[in-house]
């Protein structure tokens, strides 16, 4: 029918729109510790660090959006605009570089610090570490790259609804959930397994240290949880109001 086909619209656009900013959430993470490394902080991430995730993890789990059902209030929002209305906005922008994107970044950051001898690569050559040195240097690699791994499997859960609560929406997509436990043995692999760890110049975590972060994940999932109730709580009153105000007039 005519109401379905719109539906079918909607969602495709609303799936892309989600697709995209997933995928931009981890830019700013990504590229920070290239200019932190201009003030002397120790190598964060490295090249292929960046191209594993954004080839091995993010672009599957981008495509699996196609497969998100719809949320129950999807056909109540009124229709985007196609000129006022662009599919990627400031919103979409604000959304992914400037809060999660921040939020992923000062994880990441927080458990790079905290990492054992960090501090005391600060201002040092890369070209001049011990060897003792730069397994300090690349265990503090593995847990940003870790940590920025379970940001985006944070960011990919509450880019799934706009207002609903994952509480009540779950998890229904199972090719994204594919991709959810994919991106973590990948990263796991990446960080304990022998030839990952000479390619990638990880090493091991400790199990508090890997728990440790987990910080951007939990951080994301508290956040948005709060936000769409907000949004929710603020609808709620709209239409409450709106009826009201209908029963006055009537």
């Amino acid at each position: 029918s005519v109401v379905e086909a719109m539906g079918q619209g909607r969602l495709c656009s609303e799936n892309l729109k989600k697709s995209i900013m997933y995928t931009l959430c981890s830019k700013i993470p990504q590229v920070m510790p290239t200019f932190a490394e201009l003030l002397g902080v120790p190598t964060a991430l490295t090249v292929t660090q960046v191209l594993l995730i954004d080839i091995g993890t993010d672009i599957w789990t981008a495509i699996a959006y196609a497969f998100q059902p719809a949320e129950a209030s999807l056909m109540s929002q009124k229709p985007r605009h196609p000129l006022r209305e662009r599919m990627v906005d400031w919103t979409v922008l604000m959304y992914s570089y400037f809060y999660i994107g921040m939020i992923q970044m000062a994880a990441c950051w927080f458990v790079f610090f905290n990492m054992p001898h960090i501090l005391d690569l600060m201002h040092k050559q890369a070209s001049l570490y011990t060897f003792e040195e730069t397994k300090w240097n690349y265990a503090g690699m593995a847990a940003y790259y870790w940590t920025l791994v379970l940001g985006q499997l944070g960011a990919a859960m509450v880019t799934t609804t706009t207002r609903t609560s994952l509480f009540s929406y779950g998890l229904p997509n199972k090719w994204l959930n594919v991709c959810f436990v994919m991106e973590v043995v990948l990263a796991a692999a990446v960080i304990y397994t022998g030839p990952c760890q000479r390619l990638f110049k990880t090493e091991p975590l400790t199990a508090v240290q890997a728990l440790m972060g987990c910080a951007g994940l939990v951080a994301i999932l508290l956040v948005e949880e709060i936000r769409k109730a907000c949004l929710r709580w603020g609808d709620d009153r709209r239409e409450a109001k709106a009826a009201m105000l209908l029963l006055q007039e009537s």
